[in-house]
């Protein structure tokens, strides 16, 4: 039996069969994020990236519970 679940979302929905699906996370290392990282010592601005940090983590902290498979 499949199961499915829909996400209001822009520009459509997103649905999804949570057992055949992963959340993913790309590169979210301290050199790209940090104060003190790479990208901060080359004077690249890092806040965009330091507001996204709690939203990922809550993401995954959702991810898990639901029982989703985070990579």
């Amino acid at each position: 039996m499949e199961m499915h679940f829909s996400i209001t979302a822009r520009p459509e929905a997103v649905s999804f069969d949570p057992r055949r699906t992963a959340v993913i996370v790309i590169d979210m290392q301290n050199d790209f994020g940090s104060r003190g990282g790479m990208f901060d010592l080359a004077g690249i601005d890092i806040a965009p990236i330091e507001r996204l940090v709690p939203r990922i983590s809550r993401v995954l902290d959702a991810a898990r519970s639901a029982g989703l498979v985070v990579v």
